[in-house]
């Protein structure tokens, strides 16, 4: 008797496991970023199957992170739509944190937060816009990530755009894209990160005197930082030296002007694009982007 209650045991956790929400394909598609609309009604559809907190949780991550992709592919004159969109996103995001706290949530809340202050314009969406600070803490601190490309990201362009709020100045929002570079997933073509990288460096326009220089003072600020990877990546710049050599070139961060690098960084997403078979609209879109940046600082 006590060896057939076990059997029936191991099939119901069996079954439970056969039921448990199955997201390959959904992402697959969501990276392929052919059909997001698609994307969405799939993901509404496993909203309403999902069983546990956690199931949920992680559907609705995925339907804030889609919100974003929809958002951006509207017309840039449909603000209201967008309004739409990237609120609906956030609020996916706080139902997400609030089932099961992850930092896929906390990361495409800021997204949705950050695409919402873009559209409606920085300083006029500053309640919106401030308590992503905190958010990104969240992410970086508490549940300790540093390889999300898309974490560094939004914080590299809210450092930019917003540097009071923020605390910081381009040192920091140099860092924090460097970092947002170097963990892009191998499977990405990210061309839009490696394209800000390459005009917040354009925009800076050191000298390889000043850079060698102010690079030292950068790593040792960063071996001096130990308890917070928030603060610490404000110096990822300065993480090897000034005599690192980054992922697009052989030459050595003392060796060259920020704008040198700046031209580099741009022929080197145009590889990354070019040695991939498949594009998606947006990889398309940075690609044209970049070439113009290209013809525009080669003059």
């Amino acid at each position: 008797m006590r060896k057939l209650a076990s059997v029936l045991v191991l099939l119901l956790v069996f079954a439970m496991a056969l039921a448990a929400l199955d997201f390959k394909d959904v992402d697959d598609l969501y990276d392929k970023g052919t059909d997001n609309k698609k994307v969405y009604d799939t993901l509404q559809l496993q909203l309403k199957d999902a069983k546990t907190n956690a199931e949920k949780s992680e559907v609705l991550w995925r339907l804030s992170r889609v919100c974003v992709d929809l958002g951006d592919k509207l017309d840039e004159k449909d603000k209201d739509g967008k309004f739409a969109i990237y609120t609906e996103g956030e609020n996916y995001a706080l139902q997400s944190i609030e089932l099961n706290a992850n930092y896929q949530a906390y990361l495409w809340k800021c997204a949705n937060i950050g695409r919402y202050g873009q559209t409606k314009g920085v300083m006029d969406s500053l309640g919106k816009v401030k308590p992503m600070k905190a958010d990104i803490r969240v992410i970086t601190d508490d549940f300790k990530v540093v390889d999300s490309s898309e974490t560094w990201y939004t914080l590299g362009v809210l450092q930019n755009k917003v540097p009071g709020l923020f605390g910081g100045d381009s040192v920091a929002a140099i860092s924090y894209m460097r970092a947002a570079c170097d963990t892009i997933p191998a499977k990405y073509i990210y061309g839009g990160t490696y394209k800000e990288l390459a005009e917040q460096l354009y925009d800076r326009d050191w000298s390889a005197k000043k850079r060698s220089s102010e690079i030292a003072k950068m790593q040792k600020k960063w071996d001096k930082e130990t308890k917070s990877n928030f603060d610490k990546y404000a110096f990822y710049e300065g993480a090897k030296g000034a005599d690192a050599t980054p992922l697009w070139t052989n030459t050595k961060l003392s060796a060259m002007s920020d704008r040198q690098e700046a031209l580099v960084i741009l022929k080197y997403a145009q590889a990354v694009y070019n040695s991939r078979s498949v594009h998606t609209e947006s990889d398309d879109k940075n690609y044209a982007e970049i070439q113009e940046l290209i013809n525009k600082w080669s003059k």
